[in-house]
């Protein structure tokens, strides 16, 4: 085939799922998709492999994404599919969305009167009922306590929504009207990608397109087995630990033993922990996305987002494994802490094969925050249900040959933040504080960047805080000598001025004037503090980044 034909329809299909994403984004009702951007959209052959998928939304669904459509297909094949059908589900069990409120939506694409093609997207929806506002609450042992669960179903079918399932929906969450509002958004994204398949389908024969689809994947499978076979061949291996489960005080491993062997890769967790009681739990789909992008980031970022890429590599983990757990298990938290803590492991394995390709240890955590109540303030939101989904960011690890960035939102996350006029317009909430957190960053030769802070004070009484955080007793390594970097920290601060120090899990109610503040993690460093740049340093201390005292003890102020 030829190849400059074939790079067009790779881009073709891309821009499809990037103007669809888009779409998503700007028809959404929610903060969270319409701000943050936290959705992905992809388009897929019949068979559910992934042709191509939009890289606006979130790397995570990289892995996911497959299994969402997998997980359809097995209950409604193609052939029982219509014109106009929609289907949906958020069950991560036995394969599926990473957590709850992940709502995925496959929809096929007909041409004379064939399935050519599949469209689906997955966003983080604000709310799916259960113990807390947000629905990833600690404090749980099951899934059935985190919200509610959607097993693959119609919710379309031939253009005429389901409106019954939808009522039934909507009275099990918090956020209706922000629920409905996402839903139909991603209805809408999936209409855009049905046009605009069909639009190509007048220019290029089906027959044609099915063969560029083909050919998209095996091209991409070509540059990926070429990738791994520049990498040493051996076995690599690298453990980390969270800090806990929300329920216990053990610690949670995460080990992985990283095989190359020729053009093949083996991502091996073998020797992670059980599965636990708190809400960290994952299925391996979601371990599969973290090794596909360690792998895409590592070895080539441009490489074609699609299902071929990933034919050479194998992802293992035992049954009733943290990384493979075993229905009922509770899931919420995964994608927010063990999924990033499985990128750390991956890239300090690859660190012993390919050091110049990765970076030390990130924030190591998306330190998700839910804020939730009734809104009492005088107005047209007053006596309404509000629930406020933000992950902070923090700082990402040095590399060998620059430093990491200052609080930003790395690895799986990939979202934006929600802007201070956006959260003080929409929610009763006063932003204090926002900023960059001084003397967090892991020192080095190179060094990490700098966690950030937030403050936020409370404008209704009986707010629900659900806080997601790691990396206080384990926190971001360096490497060739770097240091770790600061670890996170919240803390509330009464009407009375009293403070308190939270658990980096917890739900928690407030009151009316309370402050709730959040500190997340800095990255590592790279190389011995003690040949950091003398000039690099002394613009650090400038920026306020890095303290006169921190210079001189730490890095031997120069």
């Amino acid at each position: 085939m030829d190849p400059v034909s074939l790079e067009i329809m790779r881009n073709r299909c891309k821009g499809i799922a990037e103007e669809c994403c888009a779409a998503l984004v700007r028809a959404s009702h929610s903060t969270n998709i319409k701000d943050r951007r936290d959705c992905s959209v992809a388009l897929a052959l019949p068979s559910g492999e992934v042709v191509a998928q939009a890289e606006v939304g979130t790397p995570l669904h990289l892995g996911v994404m497959p299994g969402v459509i997998r997980s359809i297909l097995h209950h409604y094949p193609v052939e029982k599919m219509r014109p106009g059908d929609t289907y949906f589900t958020n069950l991560p069990y036995p394969e599926g969305p990473g957590h709850l409120p992940d709502l995925s939506l496959v929809s096929p694409v007909f041409y004379a009167g064939e399935v050519i093609a599949l469209t689906a997207s997955t966003a983080h929806h604000v709310d799916m009922g259960g113990y807390a506002p947000g629905s990833m609450p600690f404090g749980v042992t099951e899934i059935f306590q985190e919200g509610m669960q959607i097993p693959p179903l119609p919710v379309v079918r031939e253009g005429v929504f389901d409106d019954n399932l939808l009522r039934l929906i909507e009275q099990n969450v918090r956020t209706d009207y922000e629920v409905r509002g996402d839903l139909m958004a991603q209805y809408a994204a999936a209409k855009k990608a049905e046009e605009r398949l069909q639009e190509l389908l007048t220019r290029v024969p089906a027959a044609e397109l099915v063969g560029y689809l083909q050919a998209i994947l095996d091209h991409a499978e070509r540059c990926m087995r070429a990738g791994i076979a520049e990498l040493p061949d051996g076995t690599y291996r690298f453990e980390d630990f969270l800090d806990d489960d929300g329920v216990s005080d053990d610690p949670v491993k995460i080990a992985v033993a990283l095989s190359v062997d020729g053009d093949e890769l083996v991502a091996d967790f073998s020797g992670t922990s059980q599965q636990v009681l708190g809400p960290l739990n994952a299925r391996i789909t979601a371990a599969r996305a973290c090794v596909y992008y360690a792998c895409k980031a590592v070895i080539d970022p441009d490489l074609p987002t699609c299902a071929g890429s990933y034919r050479p590599i194998h992802v293992h983990a035992r049954e009733g494994s943290i990384l493979q757990a075993t229905y009922p298990a509770a899931i919420g938290q995964a994608n927010i802490l063990t999924d990033q803590r499985v990128v750390d492991v991956l890239l300090g394995a690859l660190a012993q094969c390919v050091p110049e390709k990765v970076c030390a240890a990130c924030s190591g955590q998306m330190n998700l925050i839910n804020i939730g109540g009734i809104d009492t303030r005088p107005g047209a939101t007053e006596g309404r249900y509000y629930n406020y989904v933000e992950t902070f960011a923090g700082g990402q690890g040095a590399c060998h040959d620059l430093d990491g960035e200052d609080g930003v939102h790395t690895h799986l996350t990939n979202t934006r933040n929600a802007a201070v006029e956006v959260i003080e317009s929409t929610y009763p909430l006063e932003v204090m504080r926002y900023g960059l957190v001084p003397d967090t960053e892991g020192a080095g030769r190179h060094r990490g960047g700098c966690g950030m802070v937030r403050e936020l004070r409370c404008l209704a009484d009986r707010t629900t805080i659900s806080m997601g955080s790691d990396r206080r007793r384990f926190t971001p390594w360096g490497l060739d000598g770097g240091h770790s970097a600061a670890g996170a920290i919240a803390h509330v601060t009464d009407a009375d001025g009293e403070q308190r120090l939270l658990p980096t899990k917890v739900v928690v109610e407030l009151r009316a004037g309370d402050v709730f503040r959040v500190q997340t993690p800095g990255g590592g460093g790279w190389g011995a503090p003690q040949q950091r740049d003398g000039a690099a340093l002394e613009q650090d201390v400038a920026d306020g980044l890095v303290s006169p005292d921190r210079a001189h003890e730490v890095y031997g102020g120069r």
